[in-house]
């Protein structure tokens, strides 16, 4: 649940230093040509490919003051944009998770970026994943995360345990969810693992949402399409909750409220997570596998996060802050981002690009586990609705029992 918190943005003022005509000059500090640049997170090769694409992108514009970058923490990310916003002191620039963007395209909170996109751009490259950000033939955000759910497994535990791995199980056409729940309880009974199955995303603190990867090859989910009524009570959804209900309270295979528990500590056989997880595994100490998500009675059903980048339509530099959402996602700077999740844009979405951006997986762990996930017909999008933040909390409430 999304907690309800003040805190202090995180500002941090890159270099101004532009070079031109071969000699370093200093632009002048006026705060009407700056941008503040709004984001959840900004460490590692997040971090290094945004700021990237600021200095290149300041190289291009020398008119540009400061872009400054304020980071809050997810989980108070959404209340802090909206208390800035009321108050009408919003960044001009901003990441926009696809489950609130309906709210902000209804609000008419945000700037169509159509009237500032190139002629060969070539948005069909994008694909799909516009649609969330479209509305009346405009443009409201720039998709830069499509983000899959994999399955990782630690080859050591099934091993000893004497067990048909998950890729084993997916040659025989039986890799599905039931045969998950089973081998993980029989990883849990062999005693050569402590749990045989985890959620990455902590289901005990950011709840139903972690269970679309389950839910959408069941056909299951919290609420209907156009977002009117509620369907935790569907039989699908509650076939494929009490599937993990089982796993949690019955077969004690996966960890329980309070448990702290990660992979890469190596007593896990099995755990659902981003292909960004794959760093932690560099240097661990025991072979480990990965391949894609369970089939249910949909069949593959993979979960596709998305997130955007978008313009408040407050901004008092509207020609600079799109042009700077745009800069970011051409298709060469697109294709730097893929370190951290692989590319939107389809024409980046091959092995080669995927193993140069991703040098821990081999080849043929992407073939298996990344591609399949990333250009598969059939997925299910992180749940939205144009009043996010109520009916989450109302769901919320349901999923917990309250």
């Amino acid at each position: 649940m999304q907690q309800r918190m003040r805190g202090r943005t995180l500002a941090i003022p890159l270099a101004v230093a532009v070079v031109a005509g071969g000699a370093m000059t200093t632009q002048a500090q006026d705060a009407t040509s700056d941008l503040r640049f709004a984001n959840w997170f900004y460490q590692g090769s997040m971090e290094a490919v945004w700021n990237d694409y600021i200095a290149s992108y300041k190289a291009l514009h020398p008119e540009l003051g400061e872009i400054r970058v304020e980071t809050q923490p997810y989980t108070r990310y959404n209340d802090v944009l909206n208390v800035q916003l009321a108050a009408g002191d919003e960044p001009d620039v901003a990441w926009i998770n696809a489950s609130v963007g309906p709210q902000y395209i209804k609000s008419g909170r945000l700037v169509d970026l159509l009237p500032y996109v190139p002629a060969d751009y070539d948005l069909e490259d994008f694909g799909a994943a516009l649609d969330p950000w479209m509305e009346d033939g405009k443009l409201y955000g720039l998709p830069f995360t499509n983000a899959s759910n994999l399955i990782y497994f630690n080859k050591d535990i099934f091993e000893a345990a004497g067990l048909k791995t998950p890729i084993e199980l997916q040659a025989e056409g039986n890799w599905t969810w039931d045969t998950l729940k089973e081998t993980a309880a029989a990883l849990v009974a062999s005693g050569k693992a402590d749990y045989g199955f985890h959620l990455n995303g902590n289901i005990f603190t950011t709840g139903w949402r972690n269970l679309v990867d389950i839910w959408g090859p069941y056909g299951a989910g919290p609420w209907t399409a156009d977002g009117t009524k509620c369907t935790f009570d569907s039989p699908e959804t509650k076939t494929a909750t009490q599937l993990v209900w089982d796993m949690i309270y019955t077969d004690k295979s996966h960890p329980g409220p309070g448990e702290t528990a990660t992979f890469a500590a190596g007593n896990i056989g099995m755990s659902l997570a981003r292909q960004n997880f794959v760093p932690q595994l560099a240097e661990v100490p025991f072979g480990w596998d990965v391949t894609v998500a369970p089939d249910g009675p949909l069949g593959f059903v993979p979960s596709r996060a998305q997130n955007a980048v978008s313009v408040f339509n407050d901004t008092k530099n509207p020609e600079l802050a799109a042009g700077f959402v745009i800069h970011a996602m051409t298709k060469e700077n697109a294709a730097k981002f893929g370190a951290n999740t692989p590319a939107v844009r389809k024409s980046l979405q091959t092995v080669d690009i995927l193993a140069e951006n991703n040098p821990i997986f081999t080849r043929e762990q992407l073939e298996r586990a990344v591609l399949p996930s990333l250009t598969s017909d059939k997925f299910q999008m992180e749940y939205t609705h144009e009043n996010y933040a109520a009916a989450e909390k109302a769901a919320q409430l349901i999923f917990d029992g309250s």
